[in-house]
């Protein structure tokens, strides 16, 4: 398995780990109750207009954000991310063995999943016959995931990944600052290393949980989307480029390239990591803590 990752991601990890093993955990809040915890759900998002990107004002801004105005159609997006119970219902109904290999699949030489285990063990098991969420982590999201396996489940699920801008206008929801809670994100907001809010902000609680969380967890933006900010990276169907300088509709990002863009944060990053306008990106089979939610279009 190749190993490149988001050039951000490695350091951020290494202290996080090492802050948990020195702190200890929160206890998280409820699992969030699905009636059929094998479906997921859907919020409409309105077509609109919206400026891409950070101000050079913005804590945290790195140059590859540069701003452009970019104008959307309508879409719906999954109210939250993908859990383990979804994902772990499609490998199984595709007959993905040990692998994750999905021979009939678009990407037939490719995994689409690695089985969690060590100290990420919160993802899926392959038992021998099935795939089964870890114990107590049915209701997280799906961890461990590739590029090639989201975009395989999206199809599968009668949609496709965001494009990189359909993620951003939907995690901003009318927002123009750093966050969709505004200039700062806190502990009680999103799940991330608590114990980094930013440098003009400050939280109350800065042992932070040190694992991803049940989706739903924290309040939900002005669009009703959950965990845009924390609990796990997100992929996008984009390949990473740097972004225009003139207006663009309904873009799809570079038609080639190395890495495929994924947004959010998560659990062990520090909160500017998780900021609207972060980009990162990685080689397609990368999976580490990298998750998804779907889009589907009317």
């Amino acid at each position: 398995m190749k190993k490149r990752i988001g050039f951000l991601v490695y350091p951020l990890m290494i202290m996080g780990v090492c802050l948990l093993f020195l702190t200890g955990c929160k206890k998280e809040p409820a699992e969030v109750v699905v009636e059929d915890p094998t479906k997921f759900v859907t919020v409409q998002i309105p077509a609109g207009s919206f400026t891409m990107g950070s101000p050079a004002s913005e804590t945290g801004r790195l140059p590859n954000e540069i701003q452009h105005k970019v104008t959307l159609n309508a879409f719906s997006m999954s109210k939250y991310e993908i859990t383990n119970i979804q994902y772990a219902a499609f490998l199984n109904a595709k007959l993905i063995g040990s692998n994750g290999k999905y021979s009939a699949g678009a990407y037939p030489t490719e995994p689409l999943i690695y089985a969690s285990s060590g100290l990420y063990d919160w993802g899926l098991h392959y038992t021998g016959s099935k795939w089964e969420p870890v114990e107590g982590f049915g209701n997280n999201p799906v961890i461990l995931v590739t590029w090639f396996g989201a975009t395989e489940y999206a199809t599968y699920s009668g949609g496709r990944l965001p494009t990189e801008a359909e993620w951003e206008y939907a995690c901003r929801s009318g927002t123009t600052t750093a966050y969709n809670t505004g200039s700062c994100l806190g502990d009680l907001q999103a799940n991330y290393n608590w114990a980094y809010p930013g440098a003009s902000c400050m939280n109350t609680n800065s042992i932070y949980p040190g694992k991803t969380l049940p989706v739903g967890s924290y309040p939900a933006n002005a669009f009703g989307l959950y965990d845009m900010h924390g609990n796990v990276w997100e992929w996008c169907s984009d390949w990473y480029g740097p972004y225009p300088v003139t207006d663009q509709t309904n873009p799809t990002g570079p038609a080639s390239g190395d890495g495929r863009i994924f947004r959010g944060g998560s659990w062990y990053g520090e909160s500017s990591l998780c900021r609207s306008a972060l980009r990162d990106s990685g080689f397609p089979s990368n999976s580490f803590i990298l998750g998804f939610r779907i889009v589907v279009v009317p």
